[in-house]
């Protein structure tokens, strides 16, 4: 899939009039996974499991860290972020948040 045709409707104002197409480049080839906490679930990428930990890097790119505490607070922070969907990197990337509970 392209890049989503939309804005940035995930920051704050007034960066949220950014279009996503403005900071991100197409991709199908992901980051590698240079160190993982142990344990870390084969099937997780961009948004580790609450107790886990990835860093990833990319040649060109950069780093990508990511954390998941076990109460579900995430925080995240690189020079970019792989969108595993639809298969782009946006730059940079950095967040704080609280994951949704299934």
């Amino acid at each position: 899939m392209p890049i989503p045709d939309r804005l940035h409707d995930d920051w704050i104002w007034p960066m949220s009039l950014i279009p996503r197409v403005a900071n991100a480049v197409p991709s199908d080839v992901p980051p590698e996974t240079a160190a993982k906490s142990p344990d870390y679930p084969s099937d997780a990428n961009e948004v580790p499991p609450p107790g886990h930990w990835i860093l990833q890097t990319h040649p060109e790119y950069g780093f990508y860290f990511a954390f998941t505490n076990p109460d579900g607070w995430h925080f995240r922070i690189g020079t970019f972020r792989y969108d595993y969907v639809d298969h782009y990197y946006t730059f940079p990337t950095l967040a704080l948040k609280r994951l949704k509970t299934p």
